[in-house]
């Protein structure tokens, strides 16, 4: 057998194959033209000697070959997305670098107090933040693009390369105008609310589908927002009311706040969530810098 002539490339391509479901799906996600998508899986294919995928009129399925493949690719990208990532950090003085993804349902407050302790015992080391949707997180923790992720604990985001450790559990309230001073079940029956979209809010949106079931609640949804802070701006603006947890009160924007709806107690746990594939002693010391 002849030396490959696999790359990077290759393995990203195909992963993106996977996770999108299909090859023009990937190619969106990856911005380029599906015909170099499907040459470099074939080429990919052709240099293994096996089919990753199985490719029929309106069927796609990954072999069994394919499988055991994708698995040595991921754990292949995220070592080299982090060597790259280290190598950078080297050069500039820094004694680690780690990529954290979190949810904008988990607050800062609860984040900091963890990285404080942190930064006490590995003060060269830099931590980069970026806020995401939980499945994005769960995606990236695979592919090695961040190293450690807050996200919404939900029965919907599992994954057995992904191990998840909760952190804290918060009450879901209902975020008002200021000058409301308290909400009740027939409040929420009589409003109008503004939701994330369930695209890149999924998990929240299905755990407050199972919370509405018990008190009988449907609300009625006017808008829907990509991003929190269009949410609480359309919220100020009078278009409706929405829900969000109550840890997050204390940095609510100044004309809302979040009220506690009585006899209505639901609650949502943020867990943090890192890759099994690809572990690392820092990543293991960031991790024991947050109670459990």
């Amino acid at each position: 057998m002849g030396p490959t002539r696999i790359g990077i490339r290759h393995l990203r391509y195909t992963i993106a194959v996977a996770d999108a479901g299909g090859f023009r799906s990937a190619a969106e996600a990856l911005n380029i033209a599906q015909p170099a998508v499907s040459k470099t899986i074939q080429d990919t294919e052709k240099d293994l000697g096996f089919a990753i995928f199985l490719r029929a009129a309106g069927v796609f399925e990954i072999t069994d070959a394919g499988r055991v493949f994708l698995d040595d690719a991921r754990l292949t990208l995220a070592t080299f997305e982090r060597t790259i990532r280290a190598s950078r950090q080297n050069e500039l003085g820094a004694r680690g670098h780690i990529i954290v993804g979190y949810s904008a349902l988990a607050t800062s407050a609860q984040i900091s107090a963890g990285l404080d302790r942190f930064h006490k015992r590995y003060p060269g080391c830099q931590v980069e933040m970026h806020v995401m949707s939980t499945d994005a997180m769960m995606r990236n923790l695979k592919t090695g693009k961040i190293d450690i992720g807050f996200l919404l604990s939900h029965d919907s985001v599992q994954d057995p390369e992904v191990a998840q450790q909760p952190v804290w559990s918060t009450q879901i309230g209902v975020v008002v105008p200021r000058d409301v001073h308290a909400v009740t079940l027939d409040t929420l029956r009589g409003s109008d609310f503004v939701m994330g979209v369930r695209e890149n809010w999924r998990s929240f949106r299905a755990l407050l589908d199972a919370a509405f079931l018990a008190p009988g609640l449907t609300p009625h949804v006017v808008d829907e927002a990509w991003d929190v802070q269009v949410i609480f701006q359309r919220v100020a603006d009078g278009r409706g009311l929405t829900f969000y947890p109550i840890s997050a009160a204390d940095s609510m924007p100044a004309a809302l706040t979040i009220l506690p709806v009585p006899d209505w107690t639901p609650q949502l746990t943020i867990s943090m969530a890192w890759s099994r594939v690809v572990d690392t002693k820092l990543l293991q010391a960031f991790r024991d810098s947050f109670p459990k």
